[in-house]
């Protein structure tokens, strides 16, 4: 990668790899190389260019440079790592919750989710993995417009199916119909209910046996019925 020294890879997803790297002056930086048939290129570009308009949002990752349309795509912003070298996502303090600080974070999501709202992009990808904790530990959203997302030409099974309502799990072209909106208000209640109890908001035995353990991203051999689970939710 152009200027940058690749270290060792930091984490996988369905949308991609996340590596360790370092810029000509040595700082860290995390380098996220996208699946091509896994990621919409021009809504991932669209939605960023808005987020770059004037300052950039609060409670949003910050993006230090990206290449949607490169082959491969990629996107590279600050590494955020705890002291154990684990990424410093709320999927890795689940266990932790609920906590005396769940109300703030779920006011800071709040936030954050309204600072992506005011610049016409939604998120539409709420998970614990993709939320992160800054160096002096505000919180920050990452991964906007990935997922159940329209135009993706293969898609495995993500945590993001058991916080996403129903409407965007059976009908993802929504999302280029402003329903984005919508869908973060669903994922968001149901994210800061597990902040808040520790459980999901609905099936909460099953959705807890297929999603990803506390510190870790994914559960392998997860075959995902997307129609069924939006049943679920709707119960």
């Amino acid at each position: 990668i152009d200027g940058l020294r690749v270290r060792q890879m930091f984490g996988s997803g369905v949308s991609g790899t996340v590596y360790l790297a370092e810029d000509e002056s040595g700082t860290a930086l995390a380098v996220k190389v996208f699946q091509g048939m896994s990621i919409n290129r021009a809504l991932l570009a669209k939605t960023t260019a808005r987020l770059e308009i004037g300052r950039w949002p609060a409670g949003v990752m910050p993006i230090v440079s990206a290449s949607f349309d490169g082959r491969p795509a990629l996107r590279v912003t600050a590494c955020y790592k705890d002291d154990n070298g684990q990424p410093s996502s709320l999927q890795h303090r689940l266990s932790s919750y609920p906590a005396v600080n769940s109300w703030e974070i779920v006011r800071e999501l709040a936030t954050a989710l309204a600072s992506m709202h005011n610049r016409q992009v939604a998120h539409g990808n709420l998970k614990p993995g993709n939320v992160f904790f800054s160096e002096s530990g505000s919180l920050l959203l990452t991964d906007w417009a990935m997922g159940q997302m329209p135009g993706i030409g293969h898609l495995e099974y993500t945590d993001s199916f058991l916080y996403s309502p129903p409407e965007q799990l059976l009908h993802p072209d929504g999302y280029l119909e402003e329903a984005g909106y919508r869908w973060d208000v669903f994922a968001f209640a149901a994210l800061s209910y597990r902040l808040l109890t520790g459980k999901f908001s609905r099936c909460d035995e099953t959705f807890a046996q297929v999603a990803p353990l506390p510190g870790e991203t994914k559960r392998e051999g997860i075959i995902a019925d997307t129609p069924k689970i939006a049943q679920s939710l709707k119960m």
